[in-house]
Formats: structure tokens, C-alpha cells, sequence
């Protein structure tokens, strides 16, 4: 088990600084396609959040790698945990114990979102799983059996405390409508505010709105700026929702502007405009109200932590001893074959046999090769297969159920096992066994019986003997011509 992780959070960079390190989502689905990419990478997790960002790695043993060379930052300063420090981090980050607010909930839903994302990306491998499960099941005893965590704990109540000290606030705008817009909108409607929310005029599915909040369109919170005591934004948006030159132009604007975004959603010239003040993530978090005794509840959850680390050792050893039992790496599955789609790429001898032998099956069966043999074009022209004169391009493996790779390019087959196995697809490697996730099989069959026969992915001549072996008994069952 070789987990490690680097990351920036608040205790080492301001907002300003976090927000370089922040990834959006198609940045982090740019950082998912670089791991699969890199075969010494067998899991990841992202967790960005407006106080942190992380990257989590399980690697291969004895394999050293920085994650934020990911992100290509490794230059910068960065703290580092692996193996038994990794795990206390996350299980302590989970619990709220590292967040600014001491033991603010949001944090633990993120961290599992985080893990639901990589997962969406095909990125987790197992040990990351329980790594992660792990650690958010020791956080959940620490909240639930040290009940350090307070019902308003979290940015949402810090931002209305911030509102309460700045006198006569009686109506908010909040702009977002995701997990922290809609819990400030709530939040601050139950403290007796009026609150309204934009709404985005293209957003494709129903918004969740807060019992008694208002809603006015995104587009036309400029116009209705001057409705407002203040205004709060917390969105995923990779730009300004607010800037300083289009409220300069306005004759009456909000006296409080909070912003709750990573990367930040208003321009912080807004906070030099006459008679307003802004506070962004962080000064909401400082002013919130601390856990007097922080360091001690840190140690007296230390017991709980060291059990779920237990715990996890105890999996990990239990891992280690059935991969170190005699068994054979591969299970020979039928599966239904109907409606599936096949994957070959190549053109050649190799993927010319594997052709013949799917062909016999109801698999849906594309090639991708810049060349193709006239034998395999033979079942193009029978309307059996599709055939695609060109190299091999990622999306060719979209919605494919298993892929042959059978290139006389090691680098394509490489690059074909990655993508496979971040995606969770059946692949075979005609040049590598050690990236096939399956053997393809020497297959004998007969009427309505199909035996298929693999062996440990290098002993070809062996199966290839063994499947004309039972070829011929098939045969000479189906004839009656069994020898005595």
C-alpha cells in the first residue's frame, strides 16, 4: 500500500495564492487523463475546495512520485504526507479538525464527492477506496463520539455572524445555487434576513430553492443591485460574478460583499469602492468564533484515528496474503456478448485472428488500424464488422465493453492498456500480458457448446494445442465418431 499525497491549504497560502493551485473541473478531468496515462499510477483523488487543494496517489510499491507534478507544481511550496501521516491528514481534514472553521461539516461531504468524482473518472483503485472509506469512517466517529462539532459550524453561519456585525443588513442577494449558496440562502432566511437567489436563465436542470427565498434571474443582478443591503456569492464559475467597474457605474450599491468562491467569484477592487467592504473565504473563517480548546480535542481524537488505521492495516494485510497465495490470475467468465461492443485495434495477422474468433460472437465489433488486411476486410463487406482506416484516437473507447490492443506500436498498445484500465474496460494486449486484464481465449465449439481455454498469457502454443485437442472431440462427439 504506497498512498501519498500533496497539498496547499489555508494554513500555507493565502485566498490569493490557493486560488492558483484551484482546479476546475475540466482541469481536473485534464489531471485524471495524465494519470492514466502513467502506469506507475494505479489510483487519484482531487479534493479542491476554497480552503485547500490535494492530490492523493496509490502507486506502485517501491514507486516515488510527487502528485503535484500533475499540476505541475512541485516547484512551489507544498506540504507532502505519505502512508500512516497520509492517513491521519485525511481522517483529521474529514472531521472538520483542520478546516478554518474548527470542526465545520462541509468539509466531510467533499471529501466524498471528491472520491465520487474520481470514481465517475474511472481513477480509483482499490486501495484509494479504502484508504478513503477508511478515513471518513474514523472522522464520522470522531464527530459523532467527541461531539466537537456544533450545528453552526460552517462557512454559511460565518458569513451571517460577519452580516451581524455590520448593522442594519435586512436583505441579501445570493448569487450561486450549489451545496454553499443553497445552505447560505437557507441559513440566512432562518436568521430572519430576506433573501433572494439568482438563478441562471440556461441552467438545464431544477434548482433546489430554500423555503421562503425569492429568485430573480442571473443576468439581471446589476439591474437590482441597488434592492440590496448585501451580497453574497459562492459559485464554481471560473470567472467574476461581480466586478468593480460595473458596480461604479450604478447609483446605489450594497454596503457588505462576501465571497465564499474558490477561484474568487468577486473582483477584489470591489473592496475600494467607496462606503463598501469586502471579505472574502478567509476573513469570514477568521472572524468566525474558534474552538477554545482546539490542540486537546486534536489529541483526544487521536485514539479513534489510530483505530480506523488499525483497521486499515488489517485489510491491507489481509490483501497482501491472498496475492501471495498460489491462484491463477484470470477467471475464464461468459458473459452475454449481445449488444456489447468490441474493440480491435490493429490491422494486421494478430488482430486478423482475433477478428475471426469475435466474429463468431454477437459482440457489435469495430477496427481501428491506418492499414487493414483484406481477410478482415472480408467481414467489413459481410456487414459483420465496421471497419475505421485510421490510428487509434481515445474516444474509440467509448462505450466499448473490451478492447484487443494488436499494433505492432508498443507505445499505442501502452497507451490503450492505461486508458483501459482507468476506464474499467476488458482489455488485451497482444504484446504485454502484465497490461492485460484478460487472456484472449483459444475457443472450440460445437452446436451449441463454446469451451474456451486461456492459459497465463505466454504459454500461446499450449492453448492454441489444447483448443484443437477439443475441437476434435466436439467433432467426433458430433458424429459419433468416438474412438474406442
Amino acid at each position: 500500500m504506497n498512498v501519498i499525497m500533496s497539498g496547499v491549504d489555508h494554513r500555507l497560502a493565502d485566498v490569493a495564492r490557493r486560488e492558483c493551485f484551484a482546479l476546475s473541473a475540466d482541469r481536473q478531468r485534464d489531471v485524471f487523463t495524465a494519470a492514466a496515462g502513467n502506469p506507475a499510477i494505479l489510483g487519484i483523488v482531487i479534493l479542491s475546495t476554497c480552503n485547500r487543494t490535494e492530490l492523493y496517489l496509490s502507486l506502485q510499491e517501491d514507486t516515488s512520485l510527487d502528485p503535484f507534478s500533475l499540476i505541475g507544481a512541485e516547484n512551489e511550496p507544498h506540504e507532502t504526507h505519505q502512508g500512516e501521516d497520509c492517513f491521519f491528514h485525511l481522517a483529521q481534514l474529514s472531521c472538520g479538525a483542520m478546516s478554518r472553521i474548527f470542526g465545520e461539516d462541509q468539509i466531510l461531504a467533499q471529501v466524498k464527492a471528491a472520491v465520487a468524482t474520481a470514481r465517475q473518472h474511472h481513477a480509483l483503485d482499490n486501495v484509494l477506496e479504502v484508504f478513503f472509506r477508511q478515513a471518513v469512517t474514523s472522522a464520522k466517529r470522531v464527530k459523532t463520539e467527541l461531539r466537537f462539532s456544533r450545528s453552526d459550524n460552517n462557512v454559511a453561519a460565518a458569513a451571517r455572524n460577519v452580516l451581524r456585525e455590520s448593522g442594519d443588513i435586512r436583505s441579501v442577494l445570493v448569487i450561486g445555487n450549489g451545496e454553499i449558496g443553497r445552505l447560505a440562502a437557507r441559513t440566512l432566511r432562518e436568521s430572519g434576513y430576506r433573501v433572494t437567489m439568482t438563478l441562471r436563465q440556461y441552467r438545464h436542470t431544477e434548482a433546489v430553492i430554500p423555503d421562503g427565498v425569492s429568485i430573480i434571474t442571473y443576468d439581471d443582478r446589476y439591474d437590482r443591485m441597488g434592492d440590496f443591503d448585501a451580497v453574497l456569492s459562492a459559485t464554481a464559475s471560473p470567472h467574476c460574478t461581480i466586478l468593480a467597474e460595473r458596480l461604479a457605474e450604478l447609483p446605489v450599491v450594497p454596503r457588505v460583499f462576501i465571497d465564499l468562491a474558490m477561484p474568487r467569484d468577486i473582483d477584489p477592487k470591489v473592496g475600494e469602492l467607496p462606503d463598501t467592504v469586502l471579505y472574502d473565504i478567509d476573513t469570514v473563517s477568521d472572524r468566525a468564533s474558534r474552538e477554545a480548546a482546539q490542540e486537546a480535542a486534536v489529541a483526544e481524537m487521536l485514539p479513534l484515528l489510530q483505530d480506523g488505521y488499525r483497521e486499515l492495516l488489517r485489510w491491507n494485510s489481509r490483501r497482501e496474503e491472498l496475492t501471495e497465495e498460489p491462484s491463477r490470475t484470470h477467471f475464464p467468465l461468459f458473459v452475454s456478448c449481445t449488444g456489447k461492443r468490441a474493440l480491435v485495434v490493429g490491422g494486421g495477422r494478430i488482430a486478423a485472428r482475433r477478428v475471426r474468433t469475435l466474429a463468431s460472437f454477437t459482440f457489435d465489433i469495430t477496427v481501428v488500424a491506418p492499414e487493414i488486411r483484406d481477410d478482415i476486410r472480408l467481414f467489413a463487406d459481410a456487414g459483420r464488422i465496421d471497419c475505421l482506416e485510421r490510428p487509434f484516437e481515445e474516444s474509440d473507447l467509448d462505450d466499448v465493453f473490451l478492447v484487443v490492443a494488436a499494433t505492432d506500436d508498443r507505445q499505442v498498445n501502452h497507451r490503450i492498456a492505461s486508458l483501459a484500465r482507468h476506464r474499467g474496460i476488458f482489455a488485451s494486449i497482444a504484446d504485454e500480458r502484465d497490461e492485460c486484464s484478460f487472456f484472449f481465449p483459444g475457443i472450440a465449439q460445437s452446436g451449441r457448446v463454446t469451451v474456451g481455454v486461456c492459459g497465463d498469457g505466454s504459454s500461446h502454443h499450449d492453448v492454441a494445442a489444447a483448443a484443437k485437442k477439443i475441437r476434435e472431440v466436439l467433432h467426433d462427439e458430433a458424429t459419433g465418431d468416438r474412438k474406442p
